[in-house]
């Protein structure tokens, strides 16, 4: 069962990552330079803390999504926001000087809680965008990552913290996005 969820949570993740990228290079969706290079990095680093932790087939999108993260990333710089603030590269530096207790410590949950926070510090350049232009977001990229988390967690074959921590986090992350955009659209 735990690898049928697996398996479900990669379709929606690149099920999910279609219209986004297809809305990004139609110039519909904006997505934020700083938001996808901290996201590229700490996925793909968060894919192996899970992986050693034993999170198994609940560990699966993780690893798809930090390829999807690389394509959108390489996308960010002809589509992507240029809209950077000095609180943007707040973020990004907090962002890039945690990574470094996380190399330096060859504890798989502390690594996985760095990367968590090191995460969600990477949704706020996206969130402050969002508010200003809820338009600039692909709406069904988002709530599909929604059941992807949720989905991702029931997979997990293991229950610790450096297994579930980060996928409740992008729930609940997710879910504040989800949340501005259907506040800020104008219907």
């Amino acid at each position: 069962m735990k690898e049928l969820l697996g398996v479900i949570t990669v379709v929606l993740s690149v099920v999910g990552f279609i219209p986004y990228i297809r809305d990004t290079i139609k110039g519909k969706t904006k997505p934020h330079l700083f938001t996808y290079l901290i996201w590229a990095i700490v996925t793909a680093l968060a894919f192996f803390g899970q992986q050693a932790a034993g999170a198994g087939p609940g560990a699966w999108t993780t690893g798809v999504m930090a390829i999807l993260t690389i394509v959108v990333l390489i996308l960010c710089f002809k589509y992507g926001t240029n809209d950077v603030t000095r609180l943007d590269i707040i973020f990004l530096v907090a962002a890039l000087i945690a990574i470094i207790p996380w190399f330096l410590t060859s504890d798989p949950t502390l690594s996985v809680v760095i990367a968590t926070f090191v995460d969600v510090c990477a949704f706020f350049p996206t969130i402050r965008k969002t508010f200003k232009d809820p338009s600039s977001e692909t709406l069904i990229s988002w709530i599909l990552n929604l059941f992807r988390h949720g989905l991702a967690i029931l997979a997990l074959a293991s229950f610790a913290v450096a297994t579930y921590i980060y996928p409740a986090a992008l729930l609940v992350m997710n879910a504040v996005v989800v949340s501005i955009i259907l506040s800020r659209r104008k219907i």
